[in-house]
């Protein structure tokens, strides 16, 4: 009793603000404990509470400082990962220690004055603990959170708290950061490949001095490695420094998880800690160099060297890549990469395309379980042998979507067709950004084309299509021409606005040729069915349509209309004579009569039909 008195008088004289507590514990039950300004009396005469009758706390108890009153920062370090990182680099200033089973003792609290009203932090309280608020137990025992043992508080450091310094945020979450690393069961057996890449990171991720970087490998690998073990030397990681200030590339945060054997989104979560990663705002890339002399294709080399054909999910139409697939609301879009994703599985033909068999992986992000297990039913996939990846959520672009995708690739044995329905629903929501819409949209699938072509497998996007009617057609896909230029292929699905189900599919690639294909919605199977090439179907059309223009003019007068010029005809079908259908008219009755469909009239630029007496109306 007479110690606590002692202990408790002692910081009262020095103006610092403590609190009674009860024995063996971190707290009391005074409902004011961190608005009550105590007084050695109350340390001497415990305060009865006020509803309940007893004692708030112990007079032999525990004491503790409030914080806030007197405007104090504690770092609080956990374990001993933390203890060791902590002794290196805060500051010296008032501290408090704990004493532990086997004698021993350890620093865990540094005090700082708050001058500048920083608020508590929180990164992870297993590790270290930033606080500002509250109280910490100065004096007593406590349980240790590892072991469960009562250990008795020291101070260590009695001088009055210094001012926290203004980097004391970066200090904290650098502690966490090594700690965290430290504490990983991963053995480091040297310092090559695993800290060439943890300084990589540095390099890419931090705003570090090279000073800095050598200083942080040197103190993480001091304390991973054997006392005396050949790589603890400054000259190594001088070296390890400026090779990777050389590198063409830096590789992040995946190369290092896969070192550590860490789960690759673990790792990229803490390194947010100390820096910036890729996707977050305010980012700043590492520059880069190459000599291209050095590193530049050698042609020559290239023209002999066996490179892998392009592979395809959908043979000559659907490749290997980043594909935009657009289409209007209710273009069937969704049944119909469902469709697809079931096709590629079970190796069924697609749109009249031999499909390459292989894993698929569906993102229904508009959709739910129900939607979902309906429509296969009815497109008759229910009971095939295959059945495609499927999921209703998904991360962002840029915060997990690649490394969930890439996840997936590793883990399933023949990767070929990814589809994410829809686009939008992947797209993160930013706020002000510093470039153009163009410059944003390339940036933000620039990740994910990548991982499409460095693993040969389709990612194709599903957006929507605009009712704009514009001079080139891939135009009327929403958003930047960013989103064109990125992708390898684009798909436009159009249904128009009938209801005779008819729609066209047409695509243009980097790597295919340009297509157009008539497709009509089958409303018993629930997909589109294969019609034809759109531009023979249409030609076939647009002849058969002046044939019976010819017939009709000529049965209307058969003297005067023996010869029909092509202008009677576009009249006829009422085509305005400088619009676009009336000049197609007049060149396809010229391919027409160069095929022998039709003949040539007695005068220039007229046509006649073949025995055109015995011809009928051609229905269309």
């Amino acid at each position: 009793m007479e110690n606590n008195l002692v202990h408790a008088e002692h910081l009262i004289k020095r103006q610092i603000a403590i609190i009674p507590l009860k024995k063996n514990e971190k707290g009391n039950t005074d409902p004011k404990i961190l608005e009550r300004d105590y007084i050695l009396e109350d340390f001497k005469q415990p305060l009865m509470h006020p509803e309940k009758g007893y004692a708030m706390w112990d007079a032999d108890g525990n004491q503790g400082v409030n914080l806030e009153k007197n405007n104090w920062l504690d770092i609080d370090l956990e374990n001993k990962y933390s203890v060791h990182f902590g002794s290196l680099w805060l500051p010296i200033t008032l501290t408090l220690g704990r004493i532990l089973a086997n004698g021993s003792r350890e620093i865990t609290h540094y005090f700082y004055k708050n001058i500048n009203d920083l608020a508590s932090l929180k990164v992870d309280t297993s590790i270290a603990e930033f606080r500002c608020e509250g109280q910490t137990v100065v004096f007593g025992k406590t349980k240790c959170k590892q072991t469960g043992d009562l250990l008795e508080r020291y101070w260590g450091r009695t001088i009055d708290p210094i001012n926290a310094p203004d980097n004391i945020e970066e200090i904290f979450n650098e502690i966490s950061f090594f700690s965290w690393l430290a504490s990983l069961p991963f053995v480091w057996e040297n310092a090559n490949t695993g800290a060439l890449k943890l300084d990589s990171c540095f390099k890419r991720y931090t705003e570090w001095s090279d000073e800095k970087r050598i200083q942080r490998l040197m103190d993480f690998f001091s304390y991973k490695l054997p006392v005396g073990h050949r790589d603890l030397k400054e000259s190594k990681m001088q070296r390890i420094v400026k090779c990777n200030n050389q590198e063409t590339k830096n590789v992040g945060y995946t190369a290092l998880a896969k070192v550590v054997g860490v789960d690759v989104l673990e790792m990229k979560e803490k390194w947010r800690w100390i820096g910036t990663v890729e996707g977050d705002n305010g980012h700043s890339k590492t520059p880069s160099r190459r000599d291209f002399l050095a590193n530049g294709i050698d042609m020559k080399k290239l023209m002999v060297k066996e490179i892998p054909p392009l592979k395809f999910a959908v043979q000559s139409i659907l490749p290997e890549g980043l594909i935009l697939i657009a289409g209007r609301p209710k273009a069937m879009k969704s049944w119909t990469m469902l469709d697809l994703c079931y096709r590629v599985e079970n190796g069924i033909k697609f749109l009249n395309h031999e499909v390459v068999q292989g894993n698929a992986l569906y993102l229904s992000l508009e959709d739910s379980e129900r939607r979902l297990k309906d429509r296969v039913y009815k497109l008759g996939h229910a009971f095939k042998p295959n059945h495609p990846t499927t999921d209703v959520e998904a991360p962002y672009l840029g915060f997990g979507l690649e490394e969930d995708l890439q996840q997936w690739i590793d883990h399933v044995p023949n990767p070929r067709l990814v589809v994410i329905d829809t686009l939008a629903r992947v797209k993160p929501r930013t706020g002000r950004s510093s470039g153009t819409a163009y410059d944003l949209d390339n940036e933000m699938l620039r990740k994910i084309q990548k991982l499409a072509i460095s693993n040969g497998v389709c990612i194709a996007l599903v957006s929507h299509l605009s009712k704009t009617t514009t001079d080139y057609s891939f135009d009327r896909i929403t958003g930047s021409a960013g989103l064109q230029g990125m992708t390898d292929a684009m798909w436009l699905m159009d249904r128009g606005d009938t209801n005779n189900g008819k729609a066209t599919i047409c695509g243009r690639g980097r790597d295919i040729h340009d297509f157009e294909y008539s497709v009509k919605w089958n409303d018993d199977t629930w997909c589109y069915d294969w019609v034809g090439n759109k531009t023979e179907i249409d030609l076939n059309e647009n002849r058969a349509s002046i044939k019976n223009a010819m017939t009709i003019l000529y049965m209307e007068d058969p003297i005067k209309n023996e010869a029909v010029k092509p202008s009677q005809v576009y009249k006829y079908l009422d085509y305005k004579a400088n619009s676009k259908d009336a000049k197609n008219i007049s060149r396809t009755m010229l391919r027409m009569k160069e095929s022998f469909e039709i003949s040539g009239g007695s005068k220039f630029g007229t046509y006649c039909l073949n025995n055109n007496k015995k011809d009928e109306v051609v229905p269309f």
